[in-house]
């Protein structure tokens, strides 16, 4: 299903085309369609899945109270991923941004992992290590600058293609391979220098890492973040985005970020919920 895919811009249509007119239950149809997708880019963007929250809800409110504004020039999807992409861009900074606001920071000290018996690593739990390595592959991304996290979620993760990437960013599809190419070398630079993953060479390994972050108290495996709540992994998701015109530099994302979660939010239909009661929601359109 490509992001101008004709029946779902149609469905999409309708559904804003009676929202407009005062429906609310086509309204809360509309933003459960597109809910979980604008989540999981945010949480890729933000990494705190309260933050990332916050920034969806926000972002469709913005959405919710321009529908009357969507003329029909452009597919639905790309109107509204749009704005959402013009709102992430422009909000304040969120903390776990000032947390790794650059590749060295976000390393920390690898001579603890270097200096790590591998004994240290008996006894964990699965679950704790795949929570690290969720957590560390995704924290990676916060390493890039904003409008590169972006391009990089968009036309890797999600492979959404240079043309509809380039419409949701109003920018030239040459100017979206530009940055993503930009971007993926950037990214693949700090992972493959760094990264046990990636490289077997470096001396990050997901268990010593694991056994580090519990011992800091960043991975619990009875507050699980990055490893619950889903039904489906992100490659499936970008199954439907895919087109020919992606062609991507190397297999990192396929590595590191396709089998990722796709996850709902931890209070997705509460949020939704309240979001449809906001009063600049409630003020904006005349409930049927």
């Amino acid at each position: 299903m490509d992001i101008r895919d004709v029946s779902a811009n149609e469905e999409d249509r309708q559904l804003c085309a009676k929202a407009v007119a005062g429906s609310k239950q086509a309204l809360e149809l509309l933003i459960q369609r597109h809910y979980t997708f604008v989540y999981n880019v945010a949480l890729k963007l933000v990494l705190d899945p309260t933050d990332a929250e916050d920034i969806t809800h926000d972002a469709l409110v913005k959405v919710i109270t321009h529908l009357a504004q969507f003329n029909g020039n452009s597919a639905f999807r790309t109107w509204l991923y749009r704005i959402v992409v013009n709102h992430f861009l422009d909000m304040k900074r969120r903390k776990m941004e000032d947390v790794y606001v650059n590749f060295s920071s976000f390393v920390g000290n690898t001579e603890t992992l270097e200096n790590m018996p591998e004994q240290a690593t008996i006894g964990l739990d699965a679950a704790e290590i795949e929570e690290t390595r969720l957590m560390c592959t995704t924290g990676m991304l916060m390493c890039l600058t904003r409008d590169q996290r972006l391009v990089y979620i968009l036309g890797d993760i999600f492979e959404i293609g240079h043309t509809s990437g380039a419409e949701v960013l109003a920018i030239s599809p040459d100017n979206f391979r530009q940055r993503l190419a930009r971007a993926r070398a950037d990214l693949y630079a700090f992972i493959h220098n760094r990264c046990g993953l990636i490289n077997p060479t470096n001396a990050c390994r997901c268990p010593k890492k694991t056994r580090l972050w519990i011992d800091q108290g960043l991975v619990n495996k009875d507050k699980l973040v990055f490893n619950t709540r889903y039904t489906k992994r992100v490659n499936e998701i970008a199954q439907e985005f895919r087109k020919d015109d992606i062609a991507s530099a190397s297999t990192l994302h396929e590595l590191l970020y396709q089998n990722h979660p796709y996850q709902s939010g931890q209070r997705e239909q509460q949020l939704i919920a309240d979001l449809l009661s906001r009063p600049e929601v409630t003020k904006y359109l005349n409930w049927n």
